[in-house]
């Protein structure tokens, strides 16, 4: 079944309305609410969603590059309003569940490209040119058996000066080993550097990115995934 509409926002209200953040209600309602096995058919409809997208930009001269379900290796911080300078993964209004978004895994591996050399880096994007690489919006698309998809964790607020007055806030984070598919096209003619390097170049920056994380709090350990299966 399909989550109501404004799903996030409704969350957040219990969240804030409620006298304590660690109200195990409140997460028993999410839990049930995000229930893996009951979003099979969502995922379903994704996976369909997202092979369209895919035809539609290989029928106009895209040749898929990357197309791959990499596991969380640790939780990914939805939409952290508490926390503006960071950039958490934002909720999507018409599947109602956290997604990618293309632009953040782009610069993910622009900036990881900054990292390696070789004459393949011009492709990822830098400060002059853009990147030549089509990359899509992540979704998730499986989630383990008998496990929520978006749990509550708590960070301790910023800005505090004494001890006395650090408070838990509560975020929402989608759990560890649920997998995002993760696609990245290209038109191989307007490669830089021939097709077999462009493509060792392309699985060692995604490693690196995805090993440091996406989204918010990654120097804290949120948002890793699994590369081994890369």
């Amino acid at each position: 079944m399909i989550a109501p509409v404004n799903l996030e926002s409704y969350i957040r209200y219990k969240l804030q309305k409620s006298e304590q953040h660690n109200d195990l209600r409140i997460v028993q309602e999410i839990e049930r609410m995000f229930n893996c096995d009951g979003l099979r058919p969502l995922f379903s409809s994704i996976e369909n969603y997202m092979d369209r997208v895919i035809e539609a930009l290989e029928e106009h001269g895209y040749t898929t590059i990357f197309d791959g379900r990499l596991a969380l290796k640790t939780r990914l911080i939805i939409h952290l309003r508490n926390m503006p300078l960071e950039l958490s993964v934002p909720w999507d209004p018409y599947w109602n569940l956290p997604y990618i978004p293309a632009a953040m895994l782009r610069d993910a591996l622009k900036a990881a490209a900054q990292q390696i050399s070789t004459n393949c880096r011009v492709d990822f994007g830098t400060l002059e040119t853009p990147s030549t690489i089509a990359v899509l919006d992540a979704y998730p698309v499986q989630c383990p058996c008998c496990q929520s998809l978006v749990t509550v964790d708590y960070v301790e607020e910023e800005g505090v000066c004494e001890l006395s007055d650090i408070k838990q806030l509560p975020i929402l984070t989608v759990s560890s080993n649920t997998a995002f598919r993760i696609v990245l096209l290209a038109r191989k003619e307007n490669l830089s550097c021939p097709e077999d390097k462009f493509l060792d170049a392309l699985y060692l920056l995604i490693k690196i990115a995805l090993k440091r994380g996406v989204g918010a709090l990654t120097s804290l350990g949120y948002g890793a995934f699994n590369i081994n299966a890369i």
